[in-house]
């Protein structure tokens, strides 16, 4: 409309899209996920799948009610897993200092005991730190505008699909965010080791491209 170049680095928060275009758009995106995270055939049969992927909607009770509660949102490397750690090498560290405290002062201590005992004595101080002292980066934004992950930046009306990838095994804890976008294909977010849920921050993106995703869904 005015000849002038585009004043935007990679995304408008701004624009408005074609809805035909746009639907193009996401049945394109949706199947190079489908083809890349869903099981088919055999791989399904046997289940020699890496993960289980899955399209979230919004959740019935959301911890976020509003678009507004999400901005400004951070989410950094959990300290649950260290204060867990933490809770499980006191257990015995003070265990075996009760039960052996006069060979403890004595200096006779049996040298099995004596190594483990020093070795929680060296690594608990290091989870202390970790649990309650260290400052962790923040590995995801939440914004007005979109998510800032690792320095990139994904515009909230980029974002057509949606899924969670989760291990298959009960015992592990992986999860990712696989994000659909017009600008930038298919991106992956780990958050594995982070302090929100898969579940939590699906219903941030739902809340955040209403206008985009959420009438697809």
């Amino acid at each position: 409309m005015t000849n002038k170049s585009a004043n935007f680095d990679n995304y408008c928060p701004t624009c408005d899209l074609d809805a035909s275009e746009l639907e193009k758009y996401k049945e394109n995106i949706k199947s190079e996920i489908d083809d890349k995270y869903l099981a088919h055939g055999i791989v399904k049969t046997l289940g020699l799948n890496d993960g289980i992927f899955t399209r979230p909607t919004l959740t019935r009770n959301p911890k976020y009610k509003s678009i507004d509660k999400t901005h400004n949102l951070t989410f950094k490397n959990s300290v649950g897993y260290d204060r867990a750690a933490l809770t499980l090498m006191l257990l015995p560290f003070i265990f075996i200092l009760v039960v052996n405290y006069d060979d403890i002062v004595n200096l006779n201590l049996d040298n099995r005991v004596l190594i483990v005992f020093g070795v929680l004595l060296i690594t608990i101080p290091i989870y202390i730190y970790r649990a309650f002292f260290m400052k962790h980066k923040v590995k995801i934004r939440i914004t007005k505008t979109g998510i800032e992950y690792y320095r990139n930046q994904i515009s909230w009306n980029t974002i057509i699909d949606i899924g969670i990838l989760k291990a298959k095994s009960a015992k592990a804890n992986e999860h990712k965010i696989i994000v659909g976008t017009i600008t930038k294909g298919i991106i992956e977010m780990n958050l594995t080791s982070l302090n929100v849920s898969p579940e939590e921050f699906s219903d941030i993106v739902i809340l955040n491209t209403k206008n985009v995703l959420q009438q697809h869904i």
